[in-house]
C-alpha cells in the first residue's frame, strides 16, 4: 500500500488532506502521493505546495500526474473526491429544487439526484481503468451523493470500494460541543448515508441517557447548520434513546429548509467568492523552503478521516470505523447488497461488520423510501437510462414522490444544467 492516488487533487481541500497524511505520515506506509486533476491550473499550484510541504516534513513523494490513466496505473489506493460539474453545477443542484418548494442540497433531494447523474458515470470510468490498470487497489470514495456512488460501484462489481463519509463524527462532536463535553464518544449507528441514526450514545465513557431541558447548537454554526441541530434535537427526544444524522431533518421538515436557503442564497456562491483567496495563499506559501498551511476548504475532518482509514487499512490491529458497505447481514433493515452506513472494524486482515442496532420505528417508512431511491438512482445514473426510467428514480425520493413532479423538474433541468448533465438513452 504504497501509492495513494488523489482524484480531484486541484481542490482547495487537498492541502489540508495532505497536511493529516503528514502529520502521520510514520503510521502510513505511503511512499507516493499522486494528484489529478481535470483544472490543471490549479492542480500546479496544490502540487507545488504540498510537495514542498511534504519534502519539508521529510514524508512521501508528492507528484501531479497529466491524465487519469496515469493517476490509476499501478496505485495501491485511490480517493475519488471530485467534483464534475463544478460550482456551476453545484449553485444549480442547490436553487433547481428551491422552484419548487424542495431543500436545495447537494445530497438530500433532487440536488443530490442530479448530482448522481453527474459523479456516477466518473466514478464508473475510474473503476474501468481500475479493473485494468490497477486491479488490487481500493477505492476509497468521498464523492458526493457518497452511498449512491458507492452502490453504483458495487453493483458494477470488479473494484475494490469503500464508501466514506464524516458526518457521524461531526455530529457526535457537536453533541459533545452543545453539552460541553470533551469530544471522547462511542456509538452504535444504522441506516443509510445522511440517513442513519445514532444509539447507544456514550459521552466520555457514561451513557447519553436523558438531554437537558435546553439545548442549543454551539454558537458559531452558520444558521443551517443551527436549525439541523435544532431538528436533530427535536427527533431526538421524539425517539428516545436516537440521535438522528443531522441531514435527516431535511427529509422531516423542508418547508424550513426552504425559507432558510431562500432568505441566505446558496452555499455555493459563498464558496466561489473564497477560493481565490485559498490559491492565493497556497501559491505564495508553495514560494517558501518552509510552507505554513494556515487556511484550506474543509474541517479538518476531511483530511483525518481519509487518513483514518488509511491507517486502519495499515494496522494490525482492528480500527471501529463508520463507512458505506454493501449490508451483508449487519441490519435487517435493508437488502443484504444494499450500501448502508454502519460500523465496521478495519484492519489489515480486511473489514468485518459490526451488528447494526435497530432503527428508530417511526424511520421504517421513511428507510424503505429511501433505500429504493438509492437504487433506482445509482442503476439510472450508470448509464443507458430512458425519460421514463429517470422520472421513476426521481419520483422515489421522499422529497419529490409525485411522477408529474418529477417530470417537471427535469425538464427544467435540462434546461438549466445543459451540457453538465450526461446526455440520455
Amino acid at each position: 500500500m504504497n501509492v495513494l492516488t488523489i482524484l480531484g487533487g486541484g481542490s482547495a481541500y487537498t492541502p489540508g488532506l495532505l497536511q493529516a497524511l503528514i502529520a502521520h505520515a510514520d503510521e502510513l506506509p505511503l511512499t507516493t502521493v499522486r494528484l489529478y486533476d481535470t483544472d490543471a491550473a490549479r492542480l500546479d499550484t496544490v502540487a507545488r505546495l504540498t510537495a514542498a510541504m511534504a519534502r519539508d516534513a521529510g514524508a512521501f513523494a508528492v507528484q501531479a500526474v497529466p491524465s487519469l490513466e496515469a493517476a490509476v496505473s499501478g496505485a495501491d489506493l485511490l480517493l475519488n473526491s471530485t467534483r464534475p460539474g463544478g460550482l456551476a453545477a453545484r449553485r444549480i443542484d442547490e436553487t433547481l429544487p428551491l422552484e419548487f418548494g424542495i431543500p436545495g442540497q447537494e445530497t438530500v433531494g433532487p440536488g443530490g439526484f442530479f448530482f448522481a447523474l453527474r459523479s456516477v458515470p466518473e466514478a464508473l470510468r475510474v473503476a474501468d481503468l481500475v479493473q485494468t490498470l490497477a486491479p488490487q487497489a481500493i477505492v476509497l470514495n468521498y464523492t458526493n451523493p457518497s452511498n449512491i456512488v458507492t452502490q453504483a460501484l458495487v453493483d458494477r462489481g470488479g473494484v475494490n470500494v469503500i464508501g466514506m463519509c464524516d458526518q457521524s463524527d461531526e455530529d457526535l462532536q457537536a453533541i459533545c460541543h452543545a453539552l460541553g463535553r470533551p469530544a471522547r464518544y462511542a456509538f452504535r449507528s444504522n441506516g443509510l448515508n445522511h440517513a442513519s441514526w445514532y444509539s447507544d450514545i456514550e459521552l466520555d465513557r457514561r451513557p447519553l441517557t436523558e438531554l437537558p431541558a435546553s439545548l442549543a447548537a454551539p454558537a458559531e454554526y452558520d444558521e443551517e447548520h443551527q436549525l439541523r441541530f435544532g431538528h436533530s434535537l427535536e427527533l431526538a427526544r421524539q425517539n428516545p434513546g436516537y440521535w438522528p444524522n443531522s441531514y435527516l431533518p431535511y427529509y422531516r421538515f423542508p418547508d424550513d429548509f426552504v425559507a432558510q436557503a431562500r432568505r441566505v442564497g446558496p452555499r455555493s456562491d459563498v464558496v466561489a467568492a473564497s477560493l481565490d483567496r485559498y490559491y492565493a495563499h497556497f501559491d505564495e506559501e508553495a514560494r517558501k523552503p518552509h510552507p505554513q498551511l494556515r487556511f484550506y476548504r474543509g474541517s479538518a475532518g476531511f483530511g483525518d478521516m481519509a487518513v483514518t482509514v488509511i491507517r486502519a487499512l495499515a494496522s494490525p490491529s482492528p480500527h471501529a470505523l463508520v463507512l458505506n458497505l454493501p449490508n451483508r447481514g449487519s441490519t435487517a433493515a435493508f437488502d443484504d447488497d444494499t450500501v448502508v452506513e454502519t460500523r465496521v472494524r478495519v484492519s489489515r486482515a480486511g473489514i468485518e461488520r459490526m451488528d447494526a442496532p435497530t432503527l428508530p420505528a417511526s424511520f421504517n417508512a421513511l428507510a424503505e423510501q429511501l433505500e429504493q431511491y438509492q437504487r433506482l438512482t445509482a442503476r439510472v445514473a450508470a448509464g443507458g437510462a430512458t425519460d421514463a426510467m429517470q422520472v421513476a428514480a426521481l419520483a422515489a425520493n421522499p422529497l419529490v414522490a409525485q411522477t408529474p413532479l418529477a417530470e417537471r423538474m427535469l425538464a427544467r433541468a435540462r434546461t438549466l444544467y445543459g451540457t453538465l448533465l450526461p446526455g440520455r438513452a
